[in-house]
């Protein structure tokens, strides 16, 4: 699983003896990771595919998912629950476009569903998975705003018609949409594209970033108190509410929460607000380990926690029970298995990744200049990489995780709606001008 960390301040020095270290490394285990099914050692080639027709969309030559050069007008992957994918697809004059949804299973390339139509707009409908079994559009124009509801599984149209989530921002928070409102709070969102459950606060939520593996998993989220006097987080499930409770003492308050799979950290702040500690806890706010200290463990929408630099300008990344496993110098801090990288020059045009193993501590290998920013993911030993640059020719490359070897690339031409993701392990390339899908695999 990769890991990112934006570090914060913190001075410490971990006082535990190398064997108790060693212990922990040895019986720790990488999170868990979609690794793709296929080998990528070698260019992969086209698996199965399907056309937009075949998704059930109009059979006219502007039909085609919803995608552009402006990524902050259209995204066709809405997400994916397990292997079924969904999209959103348009056909029609751009200006005055019919919008679909789309869905596909990955492991086969067959429609879910025919595509649903979302109504004839001048703009994209924004859409969410809202829980495994629900997908959320909403349209926010005049006369008002309207939504629709659509089963997941079926394709069934389960809610369509005006809603009141047209003054929100609605956010993507793991499988689940919420909807904010800065200086109020955050609801959660019903099956009639309704605000149901409310957590009062500054109603700016924490996200993990959705490029990164671990966004779908995210449980948990947070938000400040809405009284700018005060820096108090609470920390609340995106599901259906519920604030957790964690186990510190009366009086105390908690700073910045990190999130991970399995739990958070966060600096606990006594009652005078100065920090005291840092405290590792499961999904349910149960205490499972500390640092004594003052300090904060940033801002890592990761699936390990990561504290530092401290007065060595070093890093240490811990397990979610709060046990340190490695120190490391100071730098943006990768994780694909159990090789660590750290870019100890923080460069994304110019990366310098030192590799070091999880399981002995050491650094190992040359340095690599792979862009884990960029990453999409593994099988094993081959990283797979997509360019962003719309004018390269490139859609993707591959590394050797160890070598640092460019193994291949897979060209595109210059300002194509060609792109590539990683869909539970698939990896999968929209290809022709938005109008087919296909699976990349392992040549025969």
């Amino acid at each position: 699983m990769l890991v990112v960390a934006i570090t914060a301040t913190l001075a410490f020095t971990w006082w535990l003896p190398d064997y108790r270290v060693s212990s922990t490394r040895a019986s720790w285990q990488p999170p868990p990771e979609a690794m793709f099914a296929s080998s990528m050692h070698e260019q992969p080639v086209p698996g199965w595919r399907i056309n937009v027709a075949d998704l059930g969309l109009p059979r006219t030559v502007d039909s085609g998912l919803a995608v552009s050069n402006d990524e902050r007008r259209l995204r066709p992957l809405i997400g994916n629950v397990g292997t079924n994918a969904y999209f959103l697809a348009r056909s029609g004059a751009t200006e005055n476009s019919q919008w679909w949804l789309a869905g596909l299973d990955v492991r086969d390339g067959r429609a879910l569903f025919a595509a649903v139509p979302l109504g004839v707009l001048s703009s994209a409908p924004e859409c969410f998975l809202n829980g495994p079994n629900e997908i959320l559009c909403v349209t926010r124009f005049s006369p008002s705003a309207s939504a629709w509801v659509i089963d997941a599984r079926s394709g069934t149209v389960k809610f369509s018609g005006p809603t009141d989530l047209g003054a929100l921002v609605i956010e993507q928070l793991g499988m689940y949409a919420v909807a904010r409102k800065q200086n109020e709070g955050v609801y959660g969102i019903g099956p009639q594209a309704e605000t149901t459950w409310f957590v009062p606060g500054d109603g700016l939520v924490s996200k993990v970033d959705s490029s990164r593996p671990a966004a779908s998993a995210q449980t948990l989220t947070a938000q400040l108190e809405a009284n700018p006097r005060t820096y108090i987080f609470t920390v609340f499930s995106v599901t259906d509410g519920e604030v957790i409770e964690p186990e510190i003492e009366e009086g105390y308050t908690l700073g910045k929460p990190a999130f991970y799979t399995g739990g958070f950290a966060a600096e606990v702040n006594d009652p005078d607000g100065i920090p005291s500690e840092i405290a590792f806890f499961d999904e349910t706010g149960k205490r499972l380990g500390e640092y004594d200290g003052p300090g904060n463990p940033g801002n890592s929408p990761a699936d390990l926690p990561v504290v530092g630099p401290n007065s060595d300008d070093r890093n240490t990344v811990f397990t979610i029970q709060g046990q340190p496993l490695i120190e490391v110098p100071g730098g943006t801090l990768y994780l694909v298995g159990t090789t660590l990288m750290v870019d100890g020059g923080n460069s994304l045009a110019f990366p310098e990744l030192q590799l070091y193993n999880m399981r002995d501590g050491t650094a190992a290998g040359p340095i690599c200049d792979y862009p884990m920013h960029n990453y999409l993911g593994t099988d094993g030993s081959t990283l797979v990489f997509e360019v962003t640059n719309r004018n390269a020719e490139l859609l993707a490359k591959a590394h050797d995780l160890h070598s640092c070897e460019r193994l291949w690339t897979l060209p595109k031409e210059p300002d194509s709606l060609d792109r590539i993701w990683n869909i539970d392990g698939t990896l999968v390339q929209l290809a022709n001008e938005g109008t087919e899908l296909r699976s990349l695999v392992a040549p025969n």
